[in-house]
């Protein structure tokens, strides 16, 4: 049987593959079939009637929807007929009966589906004498979603994409006939973490975009293709601008990474871009105070109180730390003139070297994502170690959900919390905070003896793991472990992600060790992966953006690396391996004597550390606003966003992708982070002659032999992604061993992470967000608060040696009974301040 078929649309014949729907046999040939309810992401429904056309079959001529019927062989359609044509008209004069004349005002107009087919397909004139009926107008079903029901033609898209892709049915129809409305469940708003994608698909502006409302008209805007830049996905977007502002943010196809979809925080959150209190200036410190300061002035101040510190002290009193928000030009840049014009190798960023990472990042989104029409997702089985895609990942957790329900995947979710994605009744072993060891050992020894392979050199490594001690330490139950090896056994191609919160310290290398074990025993090494959180996560590290690491991820002692930076650099480069992260401002004030600080704020993260940068002989920031870090430079250094400047950023899967400039502020003297480095290198009588971004990518090129062959125009608008095999090298068998966890009587496991609408710097600028941020908060299972006398919503003390931090108590059944769980960049709760760079660490919990 073939898979092609064959019909005639208006007397033109087609071949089509079979399952090709009728509506999009009918495209191929270039031939427009109206539609209001169809959408090529969404199952179809057939319900506004819009696109019914004459299909002659077996059984004669009968109207039936083009976008539910098919394609057969043999068939005739016929768009255009006299029939046809009366169909489209009335089906458009009885939407238009009480569909509101808004469109002066109406944010769809001039980009309206409805708009445009009533110029082709509709009356010129309305029969319509009663007066119309009258719904909710500016209804919010969300913090940033506002529902007009009166422009609403209930095609049930939005309905649609919530209970299809993000698996929350959220909207509903509700009353009949004309009366028929879209509306949320009483008092239970639209909370899904992609919802904004609703707006994008509406074909008419019954749903608007809180953010951005009345603020553009769609013909005078200037349009961007870009990315964004809040986690590692690397989400495709648009950026629509007009005088000089960030006026909305959209999706963009791009079906190697988002589909079409990007999560509400990079849709929504961009009120920093174009916000007020912006650096546009150069700030250094006189009589005790920043004051403002020439571009020349502040960077000679800069280049001459380094050389003096590193004359003085050496080169290794100075340190450098960059950003994994940044684009790859900027940290590039950064290490090259830590290394090359200072001398050393003390250059990272925050989970940059104090973290066990593998340098390959995912093999590929592609292999997660389910078509709406095509092959099943290639991994069968994903292992999530300590990463949670709802709240950390949100467009990750969208492809995760449509492989378990359209692809039959299966997910195995070792955390510490019940996260979102445990309601799919896959293996849940919830471990204890820092025992994912010990759990991993057991995991694979399971494995091995259900294969009846107890010689093997991996399960000698775990044989002494036995069921009693995974329950006792882990405090997981075995018939759950035993769940996950059948899984895994008879897995086609598993997939195994693990993120920065079990990564950190000695646990994060055992860590790592463990993972790579049962990924090389299962027979794919490649499918085990790193997955940073930032959007330069991998980028950062492919820059050489770590204390021990060149770009592309060559060793400080690789010959052959060397011998090529130093010809290209045209110097010596330091050989001993620098300072991580944690190490540098652990030693700020003391062996450290300067920093140079691009894109971070440590200051907020530790109150130690900001104890400690206060007493740096000079301390250089370089960032958007005055943060907590920049209060404390000598130099500040004002810095444009990735709205303002070209770059490129690297996303989880190696995809290299670009982010043009889109807007300027005309009266901001801010620049971007590599032009300013860039200018500063000729203060230390370097030539590094870069007289654009895109030449900065070309040297790119040149210095990581994995970029080899990338440039600005050769990304295009979708990317490019470096080959793994470049560097992966070959797995070995080590010994993954349990280190020591802190213990303490009355005491509860801290647990940390991120969360999507974390109250973070660039989030909380956005107003309209407000109260969708988390608050200053412990979360504790009910047993535990119970026990501890702490009631919901009570001041509470969280402390231990390190630090202390005052919070409000919130109960949660999804906390594992004792733990407590603070997630990161919280305002006023640097959780940093009770684990002391470790992975593991415990916390008493008092009433204030």
């Amino acid at each position: 049987m073939t898979d092609q078929v064959t019909l005639t649309i208006d007397n033109r014949e087609v071949s089509v593959p079979k399952g090709t729907l009728v509506v999009d046999a009918a495209a191929k040939l270039g031939i427009e079939i109206p539609v209001f309810c169809s959408h090529p992401k969404l199952d179809p429904v057939a319900c506004c009637r819009m696109c019914l056309v004459e299909i002659t079959g077996p059984r004669g001529t009968v109207l039936q929807t083009a976008c539910s019927v098919p394609v057969a062989d043999g068939m005739a359609v016929r768009t255009d007929s006299e029939q046809v044509r009366a169909i489209q008209e009335a089906n458009l004069a009885f939407i238009l009966l009480n569909h509101p004349l808004d469109c002066p005002i109406c944010d769809k107009g001039g980009e309206c589906p409805l708009q445009d087919q009533t110029m082709r397909y509709g009356p010129g004139i309305s029969q319509l004498v009663e007066p119309k009926r009258h719904k909710n107008k500016n209804y919010h079903i969300s913090d940033t979603i506002v529902l007009d029901q009166e422009r609403c033609v209930v095609c049930w898209r939005c309905i649609r994409y919530l209970e299809e892709w993000e698996d929350k049915p959220q909207l509903a129809l509700f009353e009949r006939g004309g009366a028929t409305i879209i509306d949320i469940q009483e008092g239970q708003p639209v909370t899904a973490k992609t919802s904004g994608n609703i707006i994008d698909i509406c074909p008419v502006g019954a749903l608007t975009n809180k953010v951005a409302r009345f603020s553009y008209r769609p013909w005078e805007i200037d349009r961007t293709p870009s990315i964004c830049t809040h986690c590692s996905i690397g989400c495709n977007l648009r950026m629509d601008t007009r005088t000089h502002k960030l006026r909305r943010i959209v999706g963009r196809e791009n079906m190697q990474v988002n589909d079409q979809w990007i999560c509400d925080k990079g849709r929504f959150a961009h009120g920093w871009v174009n916000h007020e209190e912006r650096l546009t200036m150069p700030l250094v410190r006189k009589n005790g105070g920043l004051q403002p300061a020439t571009w020349g002035d502040a960077l000679n101040v800069v280049a001459e109180r380094l050389q003096a510190i590193k004359q003085q002290h050496g080169a290794d009193a100075i340190g450098g730390i960059g950003s994994a928000k940044v684009s790859n030009e900027a940290n590039y840049l950064l290490q090259r003139f830590m290394r090359q014009l200072i001398g050393t190798n003390n250059i990272d960023h925050r989970n940059g070297g104090d973290v066990a990472a593998l340098p390959t990042g995912l093999p590929a989104l592609a292999g997660l994502m389910k078509p709406q029409y095509g092959p099943d997702p290639k991994h069968d089985v994903i292992v999530l170690v300590g990463v949670d895609p709802s709240e950390e990942l949100p467009i990750l957790d969208v492809h995760l959900k449509r492989a378990v329900r359209r692809g039959k995947a299966q997910l195995v979710i070792v955390h510490p919390r019940k996260v979102e994605l445990t309601r799919y009744k896959g293996p849940f072993l919830q471990v204890n905070p820092g025992t994912e060891i010990t759990l991993l050992n057991g995991l694979l020894r399971v494995i091995g003896e259900d294969k009846g392979d107890s010689q093997s050199e991996a399960y000698q490594l775990v044989a002494g793991v036995k069921d009693e001690q995974v329950e006792q330490v882990c405090g997981v139950e075995v018939s759950e472990v035993r769940r996950a090896a059948q899984l895994l056994a008879a897995a086609q191609n598993p997939l195994i992600l693990y993120g920065p919160m079990v990564a950190q310290g000695d646990v994060g290398i055992q860590l790592r060790n463990a993972l790579v074990n049962l990924a090389l025993y299962l027979g794919h090494p490649s499918n085990l992966a790193y997955v940073g959180l930032e959007a330069n996560s991998q980028g950062a590290r492919d820059m050489g953006v770590l204390p021990d690491r060149l770009p592309g991820h060559a060793t400080l002692d690789d010959p052959g690396a060397n011998a090529r930076l130093e010809q290209l650099w045209s110097c010596s480069l330091p050989v001993h391996p620098g300072k991580s992260y944690k190490q540098m401002l652990d030693s700020a004030g003391g062996e450290l004597r300067a920093l140079f600080i691009m894109g971070a704020n440590p200051a907020t993260e530790r109150p130690a550390w900001a104890a400690n940068l206060e007493q740096l002989e000079f301390l250089v920031v370089q960032d958007l606003f005055l943060t907590e870090t920049g209060r404390l430079a000598d130099v500040v250094l004002p810095a444009v966003s990735w709205a303002e400047s070209d770059g490129t950023f690297t996303n989880l899967e190696r995809r290299v992708q670009r982010a043009p400039k889109a807007l300027s502020d005309p009266h901001s003297k801010a620049a971007a982070d590599w032009l300013i480095l860039d200018h500063l290198a000729g203060l230390f009588d370097a030539h590094w002659q870069y007289d654009s971004v895109q030449s900065v990518t070309g040297d790119i090129a040149q210095a990581a032999p994995i970029y080899a062959g990338i440039s600005w125009a050769s990304l295009g608008d979708h990317g490019l992604q470096w080959d793994a095999a470049a560097i992966a090298g070959e797995a070995v068998y080590r010994k993954a061993e349990q280190p020591e966890l802190p213990k303490g009587d009355n005491t509860l496991a801290l647990v940390t992470g991120t969360v999507l609408y974390d109250g973070g710097d660039l989030f909380k600028l956005t107003k309209q967000m407000g109260d969708m941020a988390f608050g200053a908060s412990v979360w504790l299972n009910p047993v535990d608060a119970g026990q501890l006398g702490v009631e919901e919503g009570a001041p509470v003390k969280v402390h231990n040696s390190y630090g202390a931090l005052s919070l409000t108590a919130r109960t949660d059944a999804a906390v594992k009974r004792g733990t407590a769980w603070i997630p990161e960049s919280l305002p006023g709760a640097p959780v940093g301040a009770l684990l002391n760079g470790s992975a593991v660490e415990r916390v008493q919990v008092e009433k204030a």
